[in-house]
């Protein structure tokens, strides 16, 4: 493995294979390295260098209805298609993709619920959220499915929070990672606040892939008063302490049973949480 540090970019080289990532996102160079294959296979074709070093469109493995733009990393459908199976996701259901980054991990969804299905998106990242927006269209134009694309953080209150546009991925709060990239005001909603925003009757399965934020969006007892969802949670260290134990805590008050799941490629664990026993 050779890390090459540059002004603009840092090139990781591993056989011969280069991926390029942006000087800003230099705190990733670890997560690159160690899922050097996870990465690197996740785009078809020959080619030897895979930039992600700027926005740029990919033809990704395991997902070939349309190429996706992306606003640096690639995501690879290996953790989606993990989402899926666990949600065991059918025609009709409702699904709440929390943290879409790209949007393809919810047109993935779309694909399984279809169009009487529903699927609503949550991305908080201005520059994530460009790129989720020609990409859930595309897949309109192509599909005929809408996908509901909501621009905010989800969040135990209402009253926004300072949000690092990190234009990747781990972008979260101020709060939770400190000030990465540019910084800006978003607007917040709860469980509760999307549910009845968007008139859901039933809610099935929750993805979340928040950065820290779910440590505290379970504590909404209301809404988990009104719904009962499978739900798989990503979970992150903030200040050093992983948020699995407070999730575990939280979604245990309501009866949920919770397992970990290993993501190959990915060295954050997932929690699979289901009503009652799994």
């Amino acid at each position: 493995m050779q890390v090459d540090i540059k002004d603009e970019y840092i090139d990781v080289t591993k056989n011969g294979n280069t991926i390029r990532i942006s000087s800003r996102h230099i705190v990733y160079v670890r997560d690159i390295a160690m899922g050097f294959d996870y990465y690197f296979s996740s785009v078809s074709g020959d080619s030897k260098m895979l930039d992600f070093s700027k926005p740029a469109q990919h033809n990704i493995v395991g997902f070939d209805k349309i190429p996706i733009m992306f606003p640096s990393f690639t995501e690879p459908t290996t953790s989606t298609k993990q989402y899926i199976d666990f949600a065991k996701l059918e025609a009709g259901m409702t699904v709440l993709d929390l943290g879409a980054y790209s949007g393809l991990t919810s047109i993935m969804f779309s694909e399984v619920v279809g169009k009487s299905g529903r699927v609503i998106a949550v991305e908080a990242d201005a520059e994530n959220i460009e790129c989720a927006v020609v990409n859930i269209n595309r897949y309109r134009d192509y599909s005929g499915h809408d996908i509901r694309l909501l621009y905010g953080a989800v969040w135990n209150h209402r009253n926004g929070v300072t949000f690092s546009n990190e234009c990747n991925m781990g972008s979260s709060a101020v709060e939770l990672v400190g000030a990465r990239g540019s910084v800006s005001m978003v607007k917040t909603f709860t469980l509760s606040d999307i549910a009845k925003m968007e008139g859901l009757q039933n809610v099935d399965f929750i993805k979340c892939d928040i950065e820290g934020a779910e440590s505290v969006i379970f504590e909404d007892a209301d809404f988990f008063r009104l719904y009962s969802p499978r739900i798989m949670i990503e979970v992150h260290n903030v200040n050093g302490v992983s948020t699995a134990q407070k999730c575990i805590n939280d979604l245990e008050r309501y009866g949920y049973t919770i397992t970990e799941y290993a993501q190959p490629g990915v060295r954050h664990l997932l929690l699979g949480c289901v009503k009652g026993r799994n």
